[in-house]
């Protein structure tokens, strides 16, 4: 496959068209802005900017900014967190610190240690 390929094509995954995917043993440090699905499954220091759905699996850990459309966050955060529509905490999932969504969803056993806003969402 040739470099200018890699824009476009997408990976499969549980039925969601993920077209970046932090793996289990990556570890990455930097910005992301897309508009496309983000998964992660390994550990992730930064800023996301998406318009669109961010998955943290149970294996995954984000820690910096972040913005998007939705979060499902199974795994751990840390930081502030931007939901234009809904954050949902798995009953693994655990964040530590500011969010602000304009709907939640917590599981019984998620944790979350930090402040929710949702009044400015709305």
């Amino acid at each position: 496959m040739a470099y200018n390929d890699y824009d476009k094509t997408s990976t499969s995954v549980d039925s969601i068209i993920v077209e970046t995917a932090i793996g289990v043993d990556t570890v990455f440090k930097g910005a992301i802005n897309t508009n496309k699905p983000i998964r992660i499954d390994g550990h992730y220091e930064g800023q996301i900017d998406s318009d669109n759905l961010i998955i943290i699996t149970e294996t995954g850990f984000f820690s910096g900014e972040m913005r998007c459309r939705e979060l499902q966050l199974q795994g751990k955060g840390e930081g502030t967190v931007v939901c234009m529509e809904l954050m949902q905490l798995s009953d693994t999932g655990s964040f530590r610190g500011k969010i602000a969504t304009k709907d939640i969803i917590l599981v019984k056993g998620s944790q979350i240690d930090g402040q929710i806003d949702m009044a400015s969402m709305r």
